[in-house]
Protein backbone atom coordinates (compact mmCIF):
# COMPACT_ATOMS: atom_id res chain seq x y z
CA UNK A 1 0.00 0.00 0.00
CA UNK A 2 1.63 3.59 -0.61
CA UNK A 3 -0.05 4.92 1.89
CA UNK A 4 2.47 2.44 4.60
CA UNK A 5 5.71 3.92 2.66
CA UNK A 6 5.78 7.26 4.64
CA UNK A 7 5.42 4.94 8.03
CA UNK A 8 7.77 2.43 6.68
CA UNK A 9 10.34 5.06 5.77
CA UNK A 10 10.22 7.69 9.62
CA UNK A 11 10.64 3.71 11.11
CA UNK A 12 13.63 3.13 9.22
CA UNK A 13 15.02 6.68 9.93
CA UNK A 14 14.33 6.54 13.84
CA UNK A 15 16.03 3.25 13.67
CA UNK A 16 18.89 4.56 12.08
CA UNK A 17 19.04 7.61 14.18
CA UNK A 18 18.86 5.75 17.09
CA UNK A 19 21.68 3.50 16.12
CA UNK A 20 24.27 6.57 16.00
CA UNK A 21 23.00 7.95 18.86
CA UNK A 22 23.73 4.97 20.76
CA UNK A 23 27.60 4.90 19.00
CA UNK A 24 27.50 8.52 20.03
CA UNK A 25 26.61 8.54 23.58
CA UNK A 26 29.64 5.63 24.06
CA UNK A 27 32.05 7.44 22.47
CA UNK A 28 31.81 10.76 22.62
CA UNK A 29 28.98 11.58 25.58
CA UNK A 30 30.82 13.93 28.28
CA UNK A 31 31.62 13.05 31.78
CA UNK A 32 29.58 15.61 33.42
CA UNK A 33 26.55 13.49 32.18
CA UNK A 34 26.38 11.40 34.76
CA UNK A 35 23.50 9.07 34.99
CA UNK A 36 21.90 10.94 32.17
CA UNK A 37 24.16 9.00 29.95
CA UNK A 38 22.85 5.64 31.13
CA UNK A 39 18.90 7.27 30.46
CA UNK A 40 19.59 7.76 27.28
CA UNK A 41 21.02 5.19 26.18
CA UNK A 42 18.28 2.70 27.84
CA UNK A 43 16.16 5.12 26.22
CA UNK A 44 17.79 4.47 22.61
CA UNK A 45 17.94 0.22 22.85
CA UNK A 46 13.77 1.00 23.93
CA UNK A 47 13.18 2.80 20.73
CA UNK A 48 15.38 0.23 18.68
CA UNK A 49 12.83 -2.21 19.90
CA UNK A 50 9.80 -0.10 19.32
CA UNK A 51 11.50 -0.03 15.45
CA UNK A 52 11.91 -3.68 15.16
CA UNK A 53 8.04 -4.05 16.33
CA UNK A 54 6.95 -1.55 13.87
CA UNK A 55 9.00 -3.11 11.16
CA UNK A 56 7.15 -6.65 12.17
CA UNK A 57 4.24 -5.09 12.10
CA UNK A 58 3.59 -2.59 9.87
CA UNK A 59 0.60 -0.97 11.75
CA UNK A 60 -1.88 0.82 9.74
CA UNK A 61 -5.16 2.55 11.13
CA UNK A 62 -8.70 2.76 9.62
CA UNK A 63 -11.94 4.74 11.12
CA UNK A 64 -15.26 2.78 10.66
CA UNK A 65 -18.65 4.42 11.68
CA UNK A 66 -18.35 4.16 15.60
CA UNK A 67 -14.78 2.09 15.83
CA UNK A 68 -11.13 2.52 15.36
CA UNK A 69 -9.56 -0.23 13.65
CA UNK A 70 -5.09 -1.07 14.17
CA UNK A 71 -4.66 -3.60 11.75
CA UNK A 72 -1.51 -5.64 10.43
CA UNK A 73 -1.25 -7.67 7.26
CA UNK A 74 1.46 -9.41 9.24
CA UNK A 75 4.61 -8.93 6.87
CA UNK A 76 6.76 -11.12 8.33
CA UNK A 77 3.95 -13.88 8.13
CA UNK A 78 4.09 -14.87 12.16
CA UNK A 79 1.53 -16.89 13.80
CA UNK A 80 -1.89 -15.45 13.67
CA UNK A 81 -1.97 -15.72 17.18
CA UNK A 82 1.43 -14.40 17.63
CA UNK A 83 1.13 -11.88 15.18
CA UNK A 84 -1.64 -10.05 17.61
CA UNK A 85 -0.13 -10.20 21.12
CA UNK A 86 2.76 -8.75 19.03
CA UNK A 87 0.53 -5.74 17.29
CA UNK A 88 -0.82 -5.44 20.85
CA UNK A 89 2.88 -4.84 21.82
CA UNK A 90 3.03 -2.22 19.42
CA UNK A 91 0.40 -0.18 20.20
CA UNK A 92 1.63 -0.39 23.59
CA UNK A 93 5.10 1.31 22.49
CA UNK A 94 2.84 4.44 22.68
CA UNK A 95 3.08 4.50 26.46
CA UNK A 96 6.37 3.52 26.23
CA UNK A 97 7.72 6.45 23.97
CA UNK A 98 5.40 8.63 26.18
CA UNK A 99 7.15 7.87 29.57
CA UNK A 100 10.49 7.40 28.44
CA UNK A 101 10.25 11.13 27.59
CA UNK A 102 8.17 12.26 30.54
CA UNK A 103 11.61 10.26 32.44
CA UNK A 104 14.04 12.78 31.04
CA UNK A 105 12.24 15.56 31.75
CA UNK A 106 12.19 14.12 35.28
CA UNK A 107 15.54 13.92 35.33
CA UNK A 108 16.89 17.20 34.30
CA UNK A 109 13.78 18.52 36.61
CA UNK A 110 15.85 17.39 39.30
CA UNK A 111 19.32 18.34 37.73
CA UNK A 112 18.02 21.91 37.46
CA UNK A 113 15.83 22.01 40.65
CA UNK A 114 16.67 19.70 42.86
CA UNK A 115 20.15 18.02 42.28
CA UNK A 116 20.31 16.72 45.95
CA UNK A 117 17.46 14.13 44.78
CA UNK A 118 19.29 12.89 41.88
CA UNK A 119 20.01 9.87 43.86
CA UNK A 120 16.38 8.40 42.62
CA UNK A 121 18.21 7.75 38.81
CA UNK A 122 19.99 5.58 40.96
CA UNK A 123 20.06 2.28 41.84
CA UNK A 124 17.65 1.12 43.93
CA UNK A 125 15.81 4.09 43.66
CA UNK A 126 15.76 3.98 40.06
CA UNK A 127 13.30 0.74 40.44
CA UNK A 128 10.13 3.75 40.83
CA UNK A 129 10.53 4.42 37.22
CA UNK A 130 11.12 0.88 35.80
CA UNK A 131 7.95 0.47 37.66
CA UNK A 132 5.72 3.09 36.35
CA UNK A 133 6.94 2.49 33.10
CA UNK A 134 6.36 -1.56 33.27
CA UNK A 135 2.99 -0.79 34.99
CA UNK A 136 2.02 1.50 32.08
CA UNK A 137 3.22 -0.55 29.03
CA UNK A 138 1.89 -3.89 30.36
CA UNK A 139 -1.58 -1.79 31.49
CA UNK A 140 -1.44 -0.65 27.53
CA UNK A 141 -0.43 -4.19 26.42
CA UNK A 142 -3.03 -6.27 28.60
CA UNK A 143 -5.75 -3.39 27.81
CA UNK A 144 -5.43 -3.98 24.08
CA UNK A 145 -4.84 -7.76 24.03
CA UNK A 146 -8.27 -8.48 26.50
CA UNK A 147 -10.46 -5.10 25.91
CA UNK A 148 -9.63 -4.32 22.46
CA UNK A 149 -8.87 -7.85 20.95
CA UNK A 150 -10.24 -10.06 18.25
CA UNK A 151 -13.76 -11.31 18.69
CA UNK A 152 -16.36 -12.67 16.46
CA UNK A 153 -18.88 -9.41 16.65
CA UNK A 154 -16.04 -7.13 15.42
CA UNK A 155 -15.11 -9.07 12.88
CA UNK A 156 -19.01 -9.01 11.51
CA UNK A 157 -19.56 -5.16 12.42
CA UNK A 158 -16.07 -3.97 10.74
CA UNK A 159 -15.68 -7.21 8.07
CA UNK A 160 -17.93 -5.83 5.14
CA UNK A 161 -16.13 -2.48 4.97
CA UNK A 162 -12.25 -3.77 5.23
CA UNK A 163 -13.39 -5.94 2.42
CA UNK A 164 -14.87 -3.01 0.60
CA UNK A 165 -11.87 -0.59 1.50
CA UNK A 166 -8.95 -3.02 1.40
CA UNK A 167 -10.19 -5.81 0.20
CA UNK A 168 -9.33 -8.08 3.28
CA UNK A 169 -10.78 -10.91 5.23
CA UNK A 170 -10.80 -10.82 9.00
CA UNK A 171 -8.52 -13.65 8.46
CA UNK A 172 -6.12 -12.00 6.76
CA UNK A 173 -5.09 -9.37 9.06
CA UNK A 174 -4.81 -8.98 13.01
CA UNK A 175 -6.48 -6.07 14.32
CA UNK A 176 -6.75 -4.07 17.76
CA UNK A 177 -10.29 -2.79 17.70
CA UNK A 178 -13.25 -0.51 19.54
CA UNK A 179 -16.40 0.14 18.75
CA UNK A 180 -18.14 2.25 21.11
CA UNK A 181 -21.56 2.04 20.15
CA UNK A 182 -23.14 -1.26 19.89
CA UNK A 183 -27.03 -2.20 18.95
CA UNK A 184 -28.94 -3.54 21.96
CA UNK A 185 -30.06 -7.40 20.33
CA UNK A 186 -33.39 -6.53 22.29
CA UNK A 187 -34.18 -3.24 21.12
CA UNK A 188 -32.71 -2.63 18.28
CA UNK A 189 -31.28 0.22 19.81
CA UNK A 190 -27.54 1.63 19.63
CA UNK A 191 -26.16 2.00 22.99
CA UNK A 192 -22.41 3.26 24.48
CA UNK A 193 -20.56 0.46 24.84
CA UNK A 194 -19.73 0.17 28.58
CA UNK A 195 -16.87 -2.27 27.51
CA UNK A 196 -15.36 0.14 25.34
CA UNK A 197 -15.59 3.62 27.36
CA UNK A 198 -13.84 1.92 30.65
CA UNK A 199 -10.87 0.79 28.22
CA UNK A 200 -11.11 4.79 26.58
CA UNK A 201 -10.80 6.10 29.73
CA UNK A 202 -8.06 3.85 31.14
CA UNK A 203 -5.66 4.97 27.96
CA UNK A 204 -6.91 8.15 28.64
CA UNK A 205 -5.86 7.97 31.86
CA UNK A 206 -2.28 6.33 30.69
CA UNK A 207 -1.74 9.81 28.40
CA UNK A 208 -2.99 12.06 30.72
CA UNK A 209 -0.40 11.01 33.50
CA UNK A 210 2.57 10.95 30.71
CA UNK A 211 1.59 14.51 29.50
CA UNK A 212 0.96 15.93 33.09
CA UNK A 213 4.63 15.09 33.97
CA UNK A 214 6.23 16.19 30.82
CA UNK A 215 4.31 19.27 31.34
CA UNK A 216 4.77 20.03 35.37
CA UNK A 217 8.67 19.82 34.66
CA UNK A 218 8.51 21.84 31.49
CA UNK A 219 6.80 24.82 33.80
CA UNK A 220 9.39 24.50 36.30
CA UNK A 221 12.50 24.51 34.35
CA UNK A 222 11.13 27.26 31.62
CA UNK A 223 10.55 29.54 34.92
CA UNK A 224 14.34 28.50 36.15
CA UNK A 225 16.21 29.00 32.18
CA UNK A 226 14.19 32.64 31.95
CA UNK A 227 15.37 33.84 35.11
CA UNK A 228 18.63 32.14 34.70
CA UNK A 229 19.11 34.03 30.83
CA UNK A 230 17.67 37.24 32.36
CA UNK A 231 20.76 37.58 34.57
CA UNK A 232 23.19 36.28 32.24
CA UNK A 233 25.80 39.64 32.73
CA UNK A 234 26.64 36.79 35.97
CA UNK A 235 27.10 34.35 33.60
CA UNK A 236 30.26 33.13 31.35
CA UNK A 237 29.34 32.97 27.64
CA UNK A 238 30.08 29.10 27.34
CA UNK A 239 27.53 28.74 30.35
CA UNK A 240 24.95 31.23 28.91
CA UNK A 241 25.47 29.27 25.61
CA UNK A 242 24.83 25.78 27.18
CA UNK A 243 22.04 26.83 29.05
CA UNK A 244 20.37 28.40 25.81
CA UNK A 245 20.81 25.13 24.52
CA UNK A 246 19.60 23.24 26.87
CA UNK A 247 16.27 25.20 26.69
CA UNK A 248 15.89 24.61 23.43
CA UNK A 249 16.48 21.34 23.33
CA UNK A 250 13.29 21.00 26.27
CA UNK A 251 11.08 22.99 24.33
CA UNK A 252 11.59 21.05 21.43
CA UNK A 253 11.17 17.84 23.48
CA UNK A 254 7.85 19.32 24.47
CA UNK A 255 6.04 20.68 21.52
CA UNK A 256 6.95 18.03 19.28
CA UNK A 257 5.26 15.15 21.79
CA UNK A 258 1.72 17.89 21.34
CA UNK A 259 2.24 17.83 18.11
CA UNK A 260 3.14 14.63 17.33
CA UNK A 261 1.89 12.10 20.02
CA UNK A 262 -1.19 14.04 22.05
CA UNK A 263 -2.78 15.09 18.11
CA UNK A 264 -3.15 12.00 16.78
CA UNK A 265 -4.01 9.52 19.59
CA UNK A 266 -6.36 11.91 20.37
CA UNK A 267 -8.06 11.35 17.14
CA UNK A 268 -7.93 8.04 17.00
CA UNK A 269 -9.36 7.40 20.53
CA UNK A 270 -12.05 10.33 20.29
CA UNK A 271 -13.17 10.13 16.30
CA UNK A 272 -14.88 7.18 16.79
CA UNK A 273 -17.42 8.98 19.78
CA UNK A 274 -18.62 10.93 17.39
CA UNK A 275 -18.73 8.75 14.36
CA UNK A 276 -16.26 11.11 12.35
CA UNK A 277 -14.36 8.77 9.31
CA UNK A 278 -11.73 11.29 8.34
CA UNK A 279 -11.37 9.12 4.96
CA UNK A 280 -7.63 9.73 3.37
CA UNK A 281 -6.24 11.55 6.57
CA UNK A 282 -6.48 8.84 8.50
CA UNK A 283 -3.67 7.53 6.63
CA UNK A 284 -1.23 10.38 8.60
CA UNK A 285 -1.97 9.48 11.95
CA UNK A 286 0.83 6.32 12.73
CA UNK A 287 3.63 8.41 10.75
CA UNK A 288 2.93 11.09 13.04
CA UNK A 289 3.54 9.11 16.06
CA UNK A 290 6.33 7.41 14.29
CA UNK A 291 8.30 10.85 13.56
CA UNK A 292 7.91 11.32 17.29
CA UNK A 293 10.64 8.32 17.63
CA UNK A 294 12.94 10.57 15.01
CA UNK A 295 12.78 13.95 17.33
CA UNK A 296 13.60 11.90 20.42
CA UNK A 297 16.97 10.46 18.76
CA UNK A 298 17.91 14.34 17.14
CA UNK A 299 17.55 16.37 19.98
CA UNK A 300 19.73 14.28 22.57
CA UNK A 301 22.34 14.41 19.68
CA UNK A 302 22.79 18.33 20.41
CA UNK A 303 23.31 17.02 24.28
CA UNK A 304 25.75 13.81 23.77
CA UNK A 305 28.54 15.89 21.86
CA UNK A 306 30.37 18.20 23.82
Amino acid sequence: MLAQIPFNIISCLSLFLDIILITLIIKKSSSSMANYKYLMLISSFLKVFIGVLHFINQPKVHFYQASYVIYSENPVGLPRAVSFWVLALDCAAFAMTLYLLAFHFVYRYLADLKPDQLYFFTFPYSLIFTGIFSFMTLNWWLSAVFFAGESGSVDEYIGSNMLQKFNLTPVEFSYISSIFYKKNLQTGVEELSLHDFLLLINLMFIIDTGFLIIGYCWLKLQKVFSHTTKQYLSLSKRTLEMQTQLFKCIVAQTLFPMFFLLIPSGCILLFPLFKFEPGPVETIFLPMMGAQTVVDSMVPMYQVVP
